[in-house]
């Protein structure tokens, strides 16, 4: 960021608070992206116990009955964790999006700040330019009195 200057007070404040918006959804962002890092490793531990779960081989209906329901159970639980993972990469997306908004909020910032201070810098540049030219003229003319005269 530029040096500060007086008249840009306004603008600096702008800056610093939607800098804070974007240091917000930045963190916002990295806990969605843990959250989904969460939910994707619960997937794979539901579905690794699914694909371990033994066969049924032999048993009463009774043992039978209870194996389905186990196989159920893992399922549901299976598709609830993919139903978090979907649910969790929205909230990770949306996220992105507000960050990136935000991060583009400051830089259109920065960048009116960074065009006001060349345009300060010109200005000094184009009055220097003038007063070096006033003084290179006076001291012609001291130097050159007959052109004066002429």
């Amino acid at each position: 960021m530029s040096a500060r200057h007086p008249e840009d007070r306004a603008l600096n404040a702008v800056r610093r608070v939607r800098d804070s918006r974007e240091q917000d959804s930045r963190s916002g962002l990295t806990r969605a992206l843990s959250v989904v890092g969460t939910r994707e490793a619960e997937l794979r531990r539901a579905a690794a116990q699914r694909a371990e779960a033994s066969r049924f081989a032999v048993g009463s209906p009774a043992d039978f009955a209870a194996h389905v329901g186990l196989g159920a159970g893992m399922a549901t639980h299976e598709r609830q964790a993919a139903d978090r993972v979907r649910d969790s990469r929205l909230v990770a997306d949306e996220a992105v999006r507000r960050w990136q908004l935000d991060r583009q909020q400051v830089r259109a910032v920065d960048v009116l700040l960074e065009r006001r201070a060349e345009a300060r810098a010109q200005d000094r540049a184009r009055h220097e330019a003038r007063e070096l030219d006033d003084l290179a003229t006076q001291a012609w003319l001291r130097n050159n009195p007959q052109a004066v005269n002429s």
